[in-house]
């Protein structure tokens, strides 16, 4: 039988072995990543043991009220974040797993929890059994965002949209170049494109993007394109993880909008990843309101201009019986 625990800071070293040793972990589920927002959530992270005792999976969770309803969530602070399996858990187990987190929800107070699957475009192994649980618990979807994401080791005739090339050489033509640069010149961008544009601000502090940066030099890049003069006319923010590349954030200019430096960023980044051997995916991200309700068509367009096809990004929930 499986048994669980709430997860303490002097499980730092555990945790963050599992997340690297696991089928389906990224460098999110890392604690240095995890907690670089812990003021804005409560973490209520669970650890699962086998009957020999040996740690098998993890859940980033924290606590939240839902309608009233006190719940587990896991984890509204990352884009996914379901359970984080070692390549030795079966289906069988899993549902053992899901038995003992419905028991210690119960008897914690919550009446709720709330699932966010890893996305298979992230999975090192195949790791849906926690599907297969949702399924058994009776658990609802109550989210479906669409991400779009090219796959970088299939030639994709979409590829070839006429649109996006143009746009690729007008840049070019004007003597725009990429090259990797740094946060601190692509955030102005970033702000004044929402700002103007959305009337938003970034997710990330330009603080907080440099620090997890600092702690994540390698899995956390930033490119821009750069015009004839050498000024930055737009860029993106990418989270490389063992297999996937995920565009955290791409935005330009209206001088870079009118010059198609978004489209070379982005077509010279996906040719980059294609020579990488160990990376198979180009995510761009999800195109979504209203917890999926609502798809942005122009937006998901342009990124399907690029080769990109269709990978769901989902939300469960299932009630704890009292």
């Amino acid at each position: 039988m499986m048994t669980s625990r709430r997860y303490t800071a002097t499980d730092k070293t555990a945790w963050d072995d599992l997340v690297r040793a696991s089928k389906n972990g990224t460098f999110l589920f890392l604690r240095d990543y995890m907690e670089y927002h812990h003021e804005r959530f409560t973490d209520h992270s669970l650890l699962f043991y086998d009957s020999k005792e040996r740690l098998v999976a993890l859940l980033p969770a924290h606590e939240t009220e839902t309608e009233g309803i006190r719940t587990l969530a896991s984890h509204m602070g990352l884009t996914y974040g379901g359970l984080v399996l070692t390549a030795k858990v079966g289906a069988a187990d899993v549902l053992d797993i899901f038995d003992s987190l419905n028991r210690y929800a119960q008897e914690n107070g919550f009446r709720r929890i709330t699932y966010k699957p890893v996305p298979t475009i992230y999975h090192l192994l195949p790791a849906e059994e926690d599907r297969y649980a949702l399924f058994r618990v009776g658990a609802v979807q109550e989210a479906c965002n669409i991400s779009c994401v090219v796959s970088l080791k299939t030639t994709c005739s979409f590829f070839a949209e006429r649109r996006r090339f143009r746009g690729k050489h007008r840049a070019e033509n004007l003597g725009y170049h990429v090259a990797e640069g740094t946060l601190a010149d692509f955030w102005p961008i970033l702000e004044g494109n929402l700002l103007q544009r959305y009337g938003a601000r970034p997710v990330h502090s330009l603080a907080e993007m440099q620090y997890l940066q600092g702690c994540f030099p390698q899995q956390i890049r930033c490119y821009l394109a750069l015009d004839a003069q050498g000024q930055p006319q737009a860029g993106a923010v990418l989270y490389v993880s063992q297999q996937t590349v995920h565009v955290q954030y791409g935005h330009c200019t209206p001088q870079g909008r009118q010059d198609g430096a978004l489209d070379m960023l982005y077509f010279g980044l996906i040719e980059r990843c294609s020579k990488e051997t160990t990376l198979r995916f180009f995510d761009f991200g999800t195109s979504n309101e209203q917890q999926g309700h609502v798809l942005n068509e122009n937006l998901i367009r342009q990124k399907e201009g690029f080769g990109g096809q269709g990978v769901a990004y989902a939300t469960y929930r299932w009630d704890i019986d009292k």
